[in-house]
């Protein structure tokens, strides 16, 4: 008899990222809740430890548990999604005889989407854009003006902009240009990604593979601005360095100790230098920004430009700014064309943005209503 417990790693490097599957959000993340759902199962009356003792009715308690957390009902799906794809796979493991998860008494308890439908989710409108594009535009070019007195912050108010660009108009999502915690091949795009003659920046997609994508015309000012103030000592350098002062604070010390500076030279250095001055200058490289430094970013500059969505999202965030983009190029250059620049499928982006399609199904039935009944007024008049 196989034992849940003793499987779920082999599952979770199936589903994990990188050479050993040792990677990846979906890991870290299906692995924190098969980890409750086991002790779940632990703490049951029945103590159901094995496959032979799992059935629908354990799957419904489950659901019903989650169901009464509190959680959203988008969490509780999600978190029961984790347990149903590993039954799923127990089954092709041949340790089920069927994905009890999915028995229509076991998923009752699972709330339903509450109607999402396209056009739901956040999505940059013309005026988000214009509104935080101009702000950021503001805030560096007042500080490039006193670069010479200020360079740290000339450098961070330059990086947030071409951040901002560069999330607005190319349509690349977070994880393909910052650093995620979760996957060790994602650590943020470096300067030799990017090519601003041929206006293309590379990135390691979500097919798990390293994709060129374009850079329209919008972005490219920010980045030549930028890369000009930053001027870093190397094309290895990330494009988005962290400003997190421990963090820089203690890649600087450990590498300048290692070549051979004492602390009292260390301290000296900070007298008249930032800590990403000192890494420019010393040519050590900073880490990437995060994922997650890059939504408070975001926010930051949200709240500073006086941004109020009205929605239930309190700033503009990363998946926001790309599906902004997706709508733009639905609208002006068709489904295909959406497809290829956000390297998805097109019939993801049919799906995705069916909304669209439908508004202008809807003009061409109203353009073909009033044809029809300015036809049927003149051959009334003939009459």
């Amino acid at each position: 008899m196989v034992r849940i417990e003793a499987v779920v790693e082999d599952f979770l490097t199936d589903k994990g990222k990188g050479q050993r599957g040792e990677s990846g959000n979906y890991r870290q993340d299906a692995g924190r809740e098969l980890a409750r759902f086991a002790d779940f199962l632990a703490d049951h009356e029945d103590t159901v430890t094995t496959f032979e003792d799992l059935d629908s009715g354990h799957l419904r308690e489950y659901a019903r548990y989650l169901a009464r957390q509190g959680w959203t009902a988008g969490t509780v799906r999600t978190y029961y999604a984790y347990v149903s794809a590993f039954c799923g796979w127990a089954v092709r493991e041949g340790h089920l005889a069927e994905n009890v998860a999915q028995r229509r008494n076991a998923t009752e308890p699972i709330p339903d989407d509450g109607g999402h439908k396209s056009g739901d989710q956040q999505a940059w409108s013309d005026d988000d854009r214009h509104q935080l594009t101009t702000f950021v535009d503001e805030q560096a070019s007042t500080a490039i003006d006193d670069v010479n007195n200020d360079r740290e912050t000339a450098i961070k108010a330059c990086r947030d902009r071409a951040l901002v660009y560069l999330l607005s108009y190319s349509g690349v999502r977070g994880a393909e240009i910052l650093r995620d915690r979760s996957d060790e091949r994602r650590q943020g795009i470096r300067w030799e990604d990017i090519n601003l003659e041929d206006r293309y920046v590379t990135v390691f997609a979500k097919k798990q593979r390293l994709d060129d994508r374009g850079l329209p015309q919008p972005a490219l000012h920010p980045l030549r601005m930028y890369q000009k103030v930053l001027d870093a000592p190397d094309k290895s350098w990330p494009v988005f360095p962290s400003f997190h002062r421990p963090t820089l604070s203690k890649r600087v010390r450990d590498s300048l100790t290692s070549r051979g500076y004492t602390d009292t030279e260390i301290e000296a250095m900070y007298t008249d230098r930032s800590l990403i001055e000192v890494c420019v200058e010393f040519d050590i490289t900073p880490p990437s920004m995060t994922t997650d430094a890059g939504r408070h970013v975001l926010k930051r500059l949200c709240d500073q430009a006086g941004i109020e969505l009205g929605d239930d999202h309190d700033y503009l965030m990363p998946h926001g700014a790309r599906r902004g983009a997706g709508e733009v190029l639905v609208r002006t250059s068709g489904h295909a064309a959406a497809a290829r620049a956000l390297d998805n499928s097109e019939e993801v982006v049919r799906e995705h943005y069916s909304h669209i399609e439908a508004g202008e199904l809807a003009n061409q039935m109203t353009n073909a209503f009033k044809e029809a009944d300015q036809q049927g007024g003149s051959s009334t008049d003939r009459e």
